[in-house]
């Protein structure tokens, strides 16, 4: 029997380079000693998650045990109560496949476990060691929980890092149906997620004769068994016939099916699962976002009061800079367009010479970011001043922006605030980003700023109009520091 693989849309041919994300990765073939399979592979990974997780369970009582005079009822209260933060770690999914096979670290579950571990610590210690105060017995539960979290924060980071050279990734057959492109095209730019795609094959509902169609029963599992298939992943719309197919193919080859639901800019907090039928079968609720405006504009404005006050000293000492380099104001104001389309002055520390507006359409012709076709940037523009690519490297030309959030005209965290000029270009996708109003950082600034294409950047920012709220403002918060101090993007 021929493979359905043979007749894929460009397969992967084992030990060629492939390009994704930028980078050359060298993909080993299935007979190379380099090649190592992923139930191998996540084997090991789950061994050094398990023993991490004991380790950091074990570690402090030893420590303990020689350096400090505690009684040995003190050592067992640590160790029971340690070892029923990570039981209830494990129980709650920390071992799960959404945790080792995405590289994920786990932590929230860690986390939690060791919040419902605590008051029971606290209850054991009064039978066990009463004497205790309530912060000595907690501490040692605080020092099991960091050494369980930053052993897998490493285990995450390092098969992230591996899966960008090509290792560590799961073998995929992507079945496919109508409406599949965009999710393989996000799904191709993102390598750390482990999906190697090595063949495809066509749906029944699929027209497509690009791929041979998907065979029966014994076809499927046959073809799995022999192309080492980890995942079999569905994408589009796939009928309930073909499903059953897949899953009846599946049942005795070790491989997984994941089925791609099609949404889309809908994160994985946003759906849970919805049993129906007395449980004979499920559905997927998706909850809208409800994003709770009050409360966001107070936090807005009190916030940026306060970090306003405490870059004042920078942002008079960058503004001083700014005067003795170049003539001219310090400060810098231009229309910006904003929430709903309305228009405000955006206020930004000064980095171009005074005539920088004159001589943009002289820049622009000379060439600038060709590989986005809204905004203009470049990368050596003679109109900067050398102050100003100081401060543009290290965003401090953003500050006087909390301006804007104080009067209530920008968001701490929101879409890049447009020119006019800009906005007049817009398509119906690219105006969701007017929802919304424009913010300080965002994920277009935490995710390569200028260095973005124009369809990344709306993508980005439809993303966040979508999933907006207070989780996401947090996580785009804590990037943003990382993102400033490697200045990728800002120039």
């Amino acid at each position: 029997m021929t493979s359905p693989l043979s007749a894929a849309p460009t397969p992967q041919p084992a030990g060629q380079r492939e390009r994704s994300g930028g980078k050359a990765r060298f993909l080993p073939p299935l007979e190379s000693p380099l090649f190592t399979a992923w139930p191998t592979m996540r084997q090991d990974l789950l061994s050094w998650v398990f023993l991490g997780d004991l380790t950091a369970v074990v570690l402090p009582i030893w420590v303990a045990a020689i350096c400090l005079p505690w009684e040995p009822l003190r050592l067992l209260h640590a160790f029971i109560v340690g070892a029923l933060m990570v039981a209830i770690a494990w129980m709650a999914g920390a071992l799960g496949v959404d945790v080792v096979d995405q590289a994920r670290s786990g932590a929230g579950r860690v986390t939690l476990a060791a919040a419902v571990t605590a008051p029971v610590a606290l209850l054991l210690a009064q039978l066990l060691t009463p004497q205790l105060s309530a912060l000595s017995v907690l501490v040692p539960l605080c020092a099991q929980l960091t050494l369980s979290l930053l052993g897998r924060y490493t285990e995450s980071r390092w098969l992230r890092a591996r899966r960008t050279e090509g290792r560590g990734l799961r073998r995929t057959l992507i079945v496919m149906g109508p409406g599949a492109e965009p999710i393989l095209r996000d799904l191709r730019s993102h390598p750390a997620d482990g999906f190697l795609i090595v063949g495809y094959v066509s749906s029944s509902t699929n027209r497509s004769h690009a791929a041979a169609r998907l065979g029966s029963v014994e076809e499927t599992s046959a073809m799995i068994t022999s192309e080492r298939i980890d995942v079999v992943m569905t994408l589009g719309g796939v009928s309930p016939d073909d499903l059953v197919t897949l899953m009846r193919g599946l049942t005795s080859t070790g491989a997984r099916l994941v089925v791609a639901p099609g949404l889309q800019d809908v994160v994985p907090g946003r759906m849970r699962g919805l049993p129906v039928t007395h449980g004979w079968t499920g559905l997927i609720d998706v909850s809208l976002r409800r994003t709770r405006l009050l409360a966001k504009e107070i936090f807005d404005r009190t916030a940026g009061t306060v970090l306003l006050v405490l870059f004042s000293p920078l942002l008079a000492a960058a503004a001083i800079a700014v005067r003795l380099d170049s003539p001219g104001p310090a400060f810098y104001r231009q229309t910006r367009v904003g929430q709903d389309g309305a228009p405000f002055t955006l206020w930004k520390l000064r980095s171009m010479r005074t005539d920088s507006d004159a001589r943009r359409e002289a820049v622009v012709k000379a060439g600038g970011d060709a590989g986005n076709e809204v905004l203009f940037k470049n990368r050596t523009d003679p109109r900067i001043t050398r102050v100003g690519r100081f401060i543009r490297r290290t965003s401090i030309d953003e500050l006087p922006q909390l301006i804007n959030v104080v009067r209530g005209e920008m968001s701490l965290v929101g879409p890049r605030p447009a020119l006019p000029s800009e906005v007049a270009e817009y398509d119906a996708e690219a105006r969701r980003r007017l929802l919304v109003k424009p913010g300080l950082t965002g994920l277009w600034q935490v995710s390569g700023r200028s260095d973005l294409s124009w369809d990344t950047t709306v993508a980005l920012d439809r993303h966040y109009v979508e999933n907006r709220g207070a989780r996401l403002d947090a996580s785009i918060f804590l990037s943003t520091f990382k993102a400033v101090v490697g200045g990728k993007g800002a120039y």
